[in-house]
């Protein structure tokens, strides 16, 4: 990794909020300062982008791991390995992903992850989930939905954490959905065996997010549409798996489809699920206590529930524009606009413009990654 104050890219395809432009991309201090046909400052660091896509660095909301670790390790030098090895395929920034367990084993694994450059804060996938839909997660550490409970555990990280994912149709969670907001976090539905009224009185009381959708939940069915229905039905932004492993490719594209006809395709975030089997070869691997195994490309427990993936953001953007014949551009804001918006961070991060954070991926045409700019460190991709 190269450290450099300013920077100026040359001979770029900008990928701006308004299209893709040939030009160039200053950086000085961390901040896009200029973009177009730049005049170089002076003696200053160039990059020759050589007519690759420059596009905001992807932002993945859902990640337990990569490169052997795990964010469960509670071990901020296993933090700093997984963001250094997402990062390298293009993502940025990345929500650190915790899954129930013994509440000190919870906090300090939230704590591990507080100042990580990369890591924008912390997901709670639980533990106030529906045992019947615990997939890969350990069941005997799930919790009913209680205000008291959700306090002791977000207790000193109310500013750090980002979502809850949170199982609607369980007595008392209807009430957790303003405490969650309550501390500015985004109540995310998941986990669930949820009727569609039952999702859907959810959405209406504040839950504006859906975990892995499709994941872990009733599927659509004609008679039955549940929480996939009111899903997609609603206002809420969505995650997607597009490993072609947890959702056929037709599910996918069916989704984007219903959504692009919307004109809502501004609600889709593509998410990684990614655990520490992530850019490993085949073998055991952790998720929390559970161990999990990595077999021609999936990640599963002994019994062969799906637990997770070995995915990466550019893989998951190349199969989007696969899957569901989008363009490279179109694509992109499924990884970067659209999670900024969730986040609420839009104004900082996600888009390719003067005054937002300088955290940046160079894509080759066939969106493999060249190299990123983040936190004011050059890094090769592994793309």
């Amino acid at each position: 990794m190269e450290k450099t104050g300013t920077l100026l890219i040359r001979n770029a395809r900008l990928v701006t909020p308004t299209g893709v432009r040939e030009g160039d991309c200053l950086v000085q201090d961390g901040r896009i300062v200029a973009l177009g046909e730049v005049r170089s400052p002076g003696p200053v660091p160039e990059l020759d982008a050589a007519g690759r896509y420059l596009a905001p660095g992807f932002l993945d909301l859902h990640v337990h791991g990569g490169a052997g670790a795990d964010f469960m390790d509670g071990d901020p030098a296993a933090a700093r390995a997984i963001a250094r090895f997402h990062a390298q395929h293009g993502t940025t920034g990345l929500l650190a992903t915790i899954v129930p367990g013994p509440l000190d084993r919870m906090r300090r694994a939230m704590a591990a992850v507080i100042g990580i450059p990369g890591i924008l804060g912390i997901h709670l996938e639980g533990p106030f989930l529906n045992p019947e839909k615990a997939g890969a997660l350990d069941a005997g550490w799930l919790l009913p939905p209680g205000r008291d409970a959700f306090r002791r555990l977000a207790a000193g990280f109310e500013g750090q954490i980002k979502v809850v994912t949170f199982a609607p149709e369980l007595p008392g969670a209807l009430d957790l959905v303003a405490e969650i907001g309550a501390i500015g976090a985004v109540p995310s539905i998941g986990h669930t065996a949820a009727t569609y009224e039952q999702a859907t009185a959810a959405l209406v009381r504040g839950a504006r997010h859906v975990t892995h959708l499709g994941n872990a939940m009733a599927g659509l069915h004609h008679r039955a549409p549940g929480s996939v229905g009111a899903a997609l039905l609603s206002t809420a932004s969505l995650e997607l798996i597009p490993d072609g492993i947890h959702l056929h490719p037709a599910f996918f594209r069916l989704a984007v489809e219903f959504l692009r006809g919307r004109g809502e395709l501004h609600r889709l975030c593509l998410v990684t699920d990614a655990t520490a089997a992530a850019g490993m070869p085949a073998g055991s691997y952790r998720l929390g206590d559970r161990e999990v195994r990595l077999e021609r490309g999936e990640v599963h427990l002994a019994d062969g529930t799906l637990a997770g993936s070995a995915l990466t953001l550019d893989q998951a953007l190349r199969n989007a524009v696969g899957f569901a014949h989008l363009s490279p551009e179109g694509a992109l804001t499924l990884v970067t606009t659209n999670p900024a918006r969730v986040l609420g961070l839009d104004a900082e991060l996600g888009s390719l413009a003067v005054g937002t954070r300088a955290d940046l991926v160079l894509l080759d045409p066939e969106l493999a990654v060249s190299a990123t700019v983040c936190d004011g460190e050059i890094s090769p991709g592994r793309g």
